[in-house]
């Protein structure tokens, strides 16, 4: 099986990396896509949504990613996320939390409350969740 390169960075760390990655599935505005070794150059952005990764040894690997660009070049793919965290570290209760404030303000209604910053937040939450939930399950 081929390998390549795959890594996540964020502003503030690299989250993750391997040259054992065999398959990245991600969701693009477009939809769904998927990557494998010797895939064509490819720059997509990122929506908010999980990121799977897969591993030579069979390992699949999630992670919770909220924006930002996937980069795939030669033998390498690299993930620029505004946010992102790894599946196993999500505090589900803390993701449920925040999903449920998202809820409350958008039910809301009031002019005070930005509501593309609270759709975007509970976007954020439930992908927090479904990343979780593949983890868990």
């Amino acid at each position: 099986m081929t390998t390549f390169t795959f890594e996540i960075v964020t502003p503030d760390k690299m989250l993750f990396s391997t040259d054992k990655a065999t398959y990245v599935g991600f969701t693009a505005p477009s939809g769904s896509m998927g990557i494998e070794a010797k895939h064509l150059p490819i720059t997509a952005s990122l929506s908010i949504a999980p990121v799977k990764i897969n591993l030579e040894d069979g390992t699949v690997k999630y992670f919770s990613v909220a924006g930002g660009f996937l980069e795939m070049n030669g033998t390498k793919c690299t993930v620029l996320a505004t946010v992102a965290e790894d599946g196993k570290d999500i505090d589900a209760a803390r993701a449920e939390a925040a999903k449920k404030r998202a809820e409350e303000r958008l039910a809301s209604k009031s002019a005070e409350i930005d509501m593309n910053r609270a759709t975007i937040a509970l976007q954020k939450a439930l992908t927090r969740l479904k990343t979780k939930a593949k983890v868990s399950g």
